[in-house]
């Protein structure tokens, strides 16, 4: 899921009992058992130094309501910007504009611009590679611009350099279905990137814009790898080994995008699988886990999908979900599994869940260098290949 069709993620706080988690829905058990989301107590002191000296980036996030319009998104409220500020995000990569509309794009650039302008203590844009390292420095969050799917550009690849020029600095190619420059996730294999898709690519790494996968079929990754003269990214996605959705990616695709240099951001979704009925932190580790060994540790990050602020899981939130997701198919841009569980992975579900993650890690038993590229480390050298700095 994304914001280009603005399901978005509740901006309430997180209300899950410690029991359990009650969930409604006919693709859901009655009392659906899940652990409660992990806190700064469980968290080592050592973890949390490390955490808040990274740079951590986040590679698909918002700071407003997302994947679930509960309530609509809006302006920031004073909620969201607390947990803007103890998430300790570094950068996030935040969704700007739909996929179809021109016009609506640049309103949402414009919208986000003056949130930027109406919020200067929390938030800096990213214009160049540079503002990553002065936001961290300001203890403020860098906001960078990207799509997912470029639809908005219709066959002008001039507007390219147009959204360039408004500082959108990562292009996803597709979303789930199909466009003129290839085909999404729901599309089968037999298509892939279109002409003017490698002419894009092609594009994309002249004027220094991050190519990303999110979302393609394996065709179309596979092709967009060859296409590119310059590293790119997954964003978001899960691993196919681990779970077989058309929204994770198989092997091949992650091996070889890390092999061009490349990071793929593993997501927080119900994509990752069932434990026993939502995703579970455990199973987010093993997709993380078998990035690392299909990719190599220079290469594998995370793109949680998320809002910074967490969901309330409740019936009437479920009942937004299921909701969302018949919109979405009827829009022919749904994908399975979306209205099964929480679009989220319930014991992960705070703002510092990126800290959680890197106490994951080093419960593995990964090295600190290998922790801090994950959780930030890899995006960062990656963006400081393709922007200027």
């Amino acid at each position: 899921m994304d914001h280009a069709d603005r399901t978005m993620i509740s901006r309430r706080g997180f209300a899950l009992g410690m029991g359990g988690l009650a969930i409604a829905g006919t693709a859901i058990s009655r009392t659906a058992t899940a652990a409660a989301p992990a806190t700064a107590a469980d968290v080592p002191p050592a973890i949390a130094d490390l955490y808040r000296k990274s740079i951590v980036i986040d590679a698909l996030a918002s700071p407003n309501s997302w994947n679930v319009p509960m309530p609509p998104p809006g302006p920031l409220n004073a909620g969201q910007l607390e947990n803007v500020r103890k998430s300790g995000i570094t950068a996030i990569n935040l969704t700007v504009g739909k996929p179809g509309g021109f016009e609506d794009t640049v309103r949402e650039i414009a919208f986000w611009l003056n949130q930027i302008e109406l919020h200067p203590d929390y938030f800096r844009l990213v214009k160049r590679h540079s503002d990553i390292a002065a936001a961290k420095a300001e203890g403020k969050m860098g906001i960078i611009f990207g799509f997912q799917g470029m639809g908005m550009i219709g066959t002008d690849l001039s507007l390219i350099d147009t959204f360039e020029q408004l500082w959108v600095k990562i292009m996803q190619l597709t979303y789930n279905d199909r466009n003129a420059l290839g085909a999404g996730s729901s599309l089968p294999d037999s298509e892939g990137l279109t002409e003017l898709g490698r002419q894009a690519v092609a594009r994309l790494n002249e004027r220094n814009i991050l190519v990303d996968l999110g979302h393609s079929n394996a065709r179309t990754a596979m092709d967009a790898v060859k296409a590119s003269t310059r590293p790119i990214t997954i964003s978001h996605t899960g691993c196919r080994a681990i779970y077989n959705s058309q929204r994770n990616q198989p092997d091949e695709v992650l091996r070889a995008v890390a092999q061009r240099g490349g990071v793929v951001g593993i997501y927080l979704m119900p994509f990752l699988g069932h434990d026993p009925v939502a995703a579970s932190r455990r199973l987010l580790m093993r997709h993380i886990e078998h990035a690392l060994q299909i990719c190599g540790e220079d290469h594998v990050g995370i793109g949680s999908d998320q809002s910074i602020t967490p969901v309330e899981i409740t019936p009437a939130y479920m009942a937004v979900v299921r909701k969302t997701a018949e919109e979405r198919q009827k829009a022919g841009i749904g994908a399975p599994g979306e209205a099964d569980t929480p679009v989220t992975v319930p014991d992960v579900n705070t703002p510092l869940r990126l800290e959680i993650i890197a106490n994951d890690l080093a419960k593995a038993g990964h090295p600190t260098r290998v922790i801090e590229k994950v959780i930030g480390g890899n995006f960062n050298r990656l963006f400081k290949e393709i922007w200027k700095a």
